[in-house]
């Protein structure tokens, strides 16, 4: 089991720091995501306000927020596939402005994001079930930026708890 106490500075870059201070240091891959899962689930079903709020103009909105988050667990999830793997060729990073701009105005349903963001996790989980710690050790390069598969799990869940935080402070207060 990996917990991510276990995990070294040289298996991420410095970027991320903020990400991971975020998660619990006793947390394991094994239940990291589920956990952010289900607190990501609760924290949306309280949401009261309009997807489409916006704290400022030229913000993004909550559902874009959320979108983004599922978005960004998809890439991080092909990384580490790509790491788990072994494929050391480079991978190139993405714009997140671009994927966000991407969807305009685009009117979101709580339901559909929560049932994306379900199968999106789910299938995030299942890629990390069955996996060896020498393909968890692999260190892939992403945007210029070398890495283990093994950090990846707690990334996406700093990452997203990272945005959730953004939306109570900046949307709901």
């Amino acid at each position: 089991m990996v917990y991510l106490k276990d995990i070294k500075p040289d298996e991420y870059t410095t970027y991320f720091h903020s990400y991971l201070n975020l998660i619990d240091k006793d947390s394991s891959i094994e239940n990291v995501l589920q956990q952010s899962l289900n607190k990501t689930l609760d924290f949306i079903n309280t949401i009261d306000k309009p997807l489409d709020y916006r704290y400022e103009s030229g913000k993004w909105s909550i559902g874009q927020v959320i979108q983004h988050n599922i978005d960004t667990e998809r890439v991080f999830a092909y990384r580490a596939l790509r790491f788990l793997r072994g494929d050391d060729t480079p991978l190139s990073g993405f714009d997140q402005d671009v994927f966000v701009d991407s969807l305009g105005d685009y009117a979101f349903a709580k339901a559909e994001l929560l049932k994306s963001i379900e199968s999106t996790r789910n299938a995030t989980i299942a890629l990390f079930e069955n996996v060896t710690e020498n393909s968890l050790l692999f260190k892939g390069n992403a945007s210029g930026n070398i890495m283990t598969a093994r950090v990846i799990p707690f990334l996406i869940a700093g990452h997203n708890l990272h945005h959730e935080n953004v939306i109570r402070d900046r949307y709901l207060s």
